[in-house]
């Protein structure tokens, strides 16, 4: 069909979202529903997976858990940084346009670009609509797909958090064509998520009057689910089953994203039981597939957000509850602050999400955020973000390494159905459309997000400021013990501009890998550490160390990174 030029939409364009409803949403959720979770031990063994060859050398994929400081931790004892971004291409969206696939493969070229610019996980979208496509029957098929992708992840050195995904509860909420909706009211896209069997609208209207939530069959659909209508919740849990028992005791994968942005569809009061009841659900059915394995995966859990009617309010369950278990337990808020949310700024979100997950005793990791411009005010905000991520030591995967043409965020209505844009959809990688075009990756983004960090300190870690302009790195941590590995990134080549300096810390080397260098140093004796990379020189017990100027497997080292 002919195609206009539409908007290209962020991840949830229009979407109207109370920013504090979806923060607190998000953590408080978490309290009263994980008492009876089962968690077990908490005791991750150390089962490492292989080290990552020529690309990522010294690096190994420990089993991680949470510490009762709030913090990510190793089975070595290292705090861990999980930084990226969302990977969509398992992912099974509703293809809007039929001239335009909704995603576009990961390939190995891909793998090799995130390892280069430092990725340390990507965020893993996977679909309940592909994982039981015929209900009660899981298609390892396609789990077969999925563990291909964490193999290939693993060996890049980088670990895979596995998202179920969803947006407006299914790719089969759409409004058929031709379009005959009601006066204030449009046709609606479909999204991702459920298998047609578990979609129950009752009847009611795919149209919406704006936001993609607000669709009387959306309400329906979220609302069956919750209410278990048909044993339909029942089976999402049983999906979660089988994913976590291929995956159990493979240290590679960093945990599970229980349910991507839950939609609060009914008053705050009526919900909060019932969505306590479903993490424990879940969580239990985790938990059971993943008996007899040497250690249990994170949990992250998400906002259940009133975007489709902000009147319903919180859906806050009872923080006093007592006897609540919080080990690998990890809130994950989306900051979309001043790129699709308005009225508060990126550190004033982050503020709001550190003062609810500190009161909880959570972990806070920003499973999305993101921005789909390269211009100037933007790339400024790009850089805020990155330097509050860095002062509050928190980890996030941005949305999204690439967005295909036909992606439902992609395609607009041109008044008589659904088409690609024409122009370029921008995200981590730059595609052009129609067709896909594979451009240049975005590197004002890239430069940013592949900036030098720790991936995994000793201890504590105390301070970290990275510039991703000049390079410049510093790291401060506390160690309770000699000889922990510290482990960090850098994009720059030891040139006389970024010297690496270490104070408490004895054995530095560092690697050249594809599109920067990996630093190691083991502790010196328990207390507080340093490491610099370029900048004033640390006092007088530091020590500068010599870069090699080849890699194992030959490529010189250099300032640049590949995409």
């Amino acid at each position: 069909m002919t195609s206009t030029t539409t908007p290209v939409e962020g991840p949830h364009r229009g979407r109207r979202r109370s920013l504090l409803v979806g923060v607190a949403v998000a953590v408080a959720a978490v309290v009263g529903s994980l008492a009876a979770a089962g968690t077990g031990s908490g005791q991750a063994a150390r089962t490492p997976v292989g080290r990552a060859g020529g690309l990522t050398p010294s690096i190994e994929l420990l089993p991680l858990s949470t510490s009762s400081d709030r913090r990510i931790v190793d089975s070595a004892g290292r705090q861990v940084l999980l930084r990226g971004a969302n990977v969509n291409s398992l992912g099974e969206y509703w293809q809007g346009d039929p001239t335009e696939a909704p995603t576009v493969a990961v390939t190995g070229t891909d793998w090799d670009a995130m390892a280069a610019h430092g990725f340390s996980v990507v965020r893993l979208l996977i679909t309940w609509s592909r994982i039981e496509p015929v209900r009660g029957q899981i298609d390892q098929g396609y789990l077969d797909q999925v563990d291909a992708a964490v193999r290939a992840a693993a060996a890049h050195g980088i670990y895979s958090v596995i998202d179920m995904h969803q947006d407006a509860f299914s790719a089969h909420t759409a409004t058929p064509l031709p379009v005959d909706c009601p006066p204030g009211t449009g046709p609606a896209k479909g999204w991702d998520g459920a298998p047609a069997w578990a979609v129950i609208t009752d009847g009611l209207s795919t149209c919406t009057p704006g936001e993609r939530n607000a669709a009387p069959a959306v309400r329906a659909a979220w609302n069956h689910f919750w209410d278990d209508t048909d044993g339909i919740r029942t089976r999402f849990a049983a999906s979660w089953g089988a994913v976590a028992a291929r995956f159990a005791g493979r240290p590679e994968v960093a945990g599970y994203d229980l349910l991507n942005e839950p939609e609060a569809s009914r008053p705050a009061a009526e919900l909060t039981p019932i969505y306590e009841a479903f993490l424990l659900q879940v969580i239990r059915s985790i938990r059971a597939a993943e008996a007899g394995a040497p250690f249990e995966h994170l949990v992250f859990v998400e906002p259940a957000l009133p975007a489709g009617n902000l009147a319903y309010g919180l859906v806050i369950p009872d923080p006093n509850r007592a006897g609540v278990d919080r080990r690998n337990i990890v809130a994950s808020v989306h900051n979309y602050a001043e790129s699709i949310q308005q009225g508060i700024t990126i550190e004033g979100l982050n503020d709001v999400i550190e003062s609810i997950t500190a009161g909880m005793g959570l972990p806070q990791w920003g499973g999305e955020y993101g921005f789909w411009d390269t211009s100037p005010a933007t790339l400024a905000k790009v850089a805020r973000y990155a330097a509050d991520e860095d002062r509050r030591r928190w980890g996030g995967a941005w949305w999204q390494w690439r967005q295909a043409c036909g992606d439902p965020h992609s395609v607009g209505w041109d008044g008589s159905g659904w088409a690609a844009p024409h122009g370029a959809v921008v995200h981590l990688n730059t595609l052009s459309c129609p067709g896909d075009t594979v451009g240049v990756p975005t590197e004002p983004f890239l430069r940013v997000l592949g900036r030098a960090y720790p991936r995994a300190t000793p201890g504590t870690l105390d301070h970290l400021v990275s510039d991703p302009t000049t390079g410049q790195l510093s790291v401060e941590a506390t160690a309770t013990a000699a000889g922990g590995e510290l482990v960090v990134w850098a994009p720059t080549a030891d040139d006389a501009e970024h010297r690496v300096t270490t104070s408490g810390l004895v054995g530095v080397s560092q690697r050249a890998v594809p599109g920067g260098r990996i630093i190691t140093a083991t502790v010196a004796a328990p207390g507080p550490y340093s490491l610099r990379i370029g900048g004033d020189p640390l006092p007088s017990t530091t020590t500068t160390v010599p870069v090699p100027t080849t890699a194992p497997g030959g490529g010189g080292l250099s300032g640049s990174r590949s995409g």
